[in-house]
């Protein structure tokens, strides 16, 4: 296992197209569909009727999901540690998660499971194979998600730790990683962005549930053409909380390496001065790629 430490910028596109911006005016937010092949909720098997796609009427109550599960989270605490006012600081936070949501459910897949009638019991972000392509990261779909009001919102110190250090180190860790080990190189990627819970449920195996739909709807299945899917996929995901490392081995990922936001240094308090997270990926169709060789052609 390995380290990448950073706290420098990177050529990653939405820093570039953000971080040029003046303070910009609070935009407002568009809705968006899935791509067709998307499978409804009433398409859902009895297995998986408890999970359904959200739509950007529920961004609200899947923000609030994950304020809740995120209280604890050394990621989550470092990028609003520096907002004194309790108020404001909670703002913040929600606009990030509001943001990640819109983006999601515009290019990618958001899922919300247990449906309460302020929240979800789970929500989970992902991105797929052709998200990039589709314009994840495009400047107006950022814009539709509110990027710039978590720009406005942040402040000058927020900005550096979220456009600048966050956001680029996940991006171009994401890159190195894929495109440089042979056992990943020339497989389609599904991310798991973020995934939380509440408290309400502990016991229930949602987190099981939910890696079950995946699998079986999008990452493990052939002949996706809005997904992209080859039946060759890997699930990738940085995981800031290294007690959830068994419990993802338990669905096939494995750690790759750990990346740090911020600075570890002596005397430093992870959740103010940095986080570590871990990177793990599960190989195609649950293949255990350590047994592989990072260096020669992949058997994958």
């Amino acid at each position: 296992m390995s380290s990448v430490q950073t706290t420098t910028s990177s050529n990653n596109p939405m820093q570039e197209k953000l971080s040029s911006l003046p303070i910009p005016p609070l935009s407002t937010s568009t809705s968006s569909s899935l791509p067709s092949s998307s499978p409804t909720f009433a398409q859902t098997s009895q297995k998986v009727q408890f999970i359904r796609n959200l739509t950007n009427a529920d961004v609200e109550k899947a923000a609030l999901t994950m304020l809740d599960a995120f209280q604890e989270d050394a990621l989550s605490q470092l990028l609003v540690c520096h907002v004194s006012d309790l108020e404001e600081r909670k703002q913040l936070e929600l606009s990030i998660y509001e943001a990640y949501i819109r983006q999601h459910i515009a290019k990618g897949i958001v899922l919300g499971q247990g449906e309460m009638e302020d929240k979800f019991e789970t929500v989970s972000l992902w991105s797929h194979p052709k998200s990039v392509e589709q314009g994840l990261d495009s400047f107006s779909t950022l814009m539709e998600a509110g990027y710039d009001k978590v720009w406005r919102l942040a402040g000058p110190e927020g900005r550096d730790k979220i456009f600048k250090g966050m956001l680029p180190l996940l991006h171009d860790s994401c890159e190195r990683i894929v495109h440089n080990d042979a056992r990943f190189k020339g497989k389609g990627v599904f991310t798991l962005v973020y995934v939380g819970s509440t408290k309400e449920a502990r016991g229930k195996g949602n987190l099981r549930k939910m890696f079950e739909y995946m699998f079986e709807k999008y990452i493990d299945v052939a002949g996706d053409e809005d997904h992209n899917n080859n039946n060759n996929n890997i699930a990738y995901l940085e995981s800031s909380a290294p007690t959830n490392i068994p419990i993802y081995n338990k669905f096939g990922f494995h750690v790759v390496e750990d990346i740090v936001l911020g600075k570890k240094i002596a005397g430093a308090v992870e959740g103010q001065d940095y986080a570590v997270m871990n990177v793990m990926i599960r190989g195609p169709r649950g293949h255990d790629w350590t047994q592989d060789s990072s260096t020669n052609t992949s058997k994958l």
